[in-house]
């Protein structure tokens, strides 16, 4: 459906049934799209997300990955070369997955933000570099993340 035929099929009858104006009703359906579209994610949970590109060799990207990771508290790890793969926790993963989006890639894939399990993080703080796809796995095996393994 396109979102006009929404709009009249669905919400304005709705709205007409249950007595609502049509001003207050909009707005609330605009808000509810406008927080799916932009996949919002509050701030003060635990989120961790995981993400792979073609390659991640600029040290400029390495630079600001690690910059934006110390300014906003986030743990994780990347993996420089072919593949690229970054993995990343804490508690403002939204904007720091935007700020990853914001870069320029030859191809960017967001495997998954999800909230993270605490219980079972055996993840240290910090930002760590790895090289082989062998040490990544190893790592996501320490942490207790070894179902998100075959993501990447």
């Amino acid at each position: 459906y396109s979102i006009y035929q929404l709009l009249c099929m669905h919400l304005l009858p709705k709205l007409h049934e249950d007595g609502h104006s049509i001003d207050a009703g909009l707005s609330k359906s605009m808000h509810i799209l406008d927080r799916q579209s932009t996949n919002h994610l509050p701030e003060t949970a635990y989120y961790h997300a995981l993400v792979t590109s073609h390659h991640l060799v600029s040290p400029t990207k390495r630079r600001s990955l690690q910059r934006c990771s110390s300014e906003l508290s986030i743990s994780g790890f990347a993996k420089v070369g072919y593949p690229g793969v970054i993995y990343a926790q804490g508690s403002q993963e939204n904007e720091f997955v935007t700020n990853v989006k914001s870069m320029h890639w030859l191809s960017l894939k967001m495997r998954f933000v999800e909230p993270a399990d605490l219980a079972n993080d055996g993840c240290h703080q910090g930002r760590s570099e790895f090289r082989s796809v062998g040490e990544v796995v190893e790592e996501m095996r320490r942490c207790g993340r070894d179902k998100y393994i075959t993501e990447f």
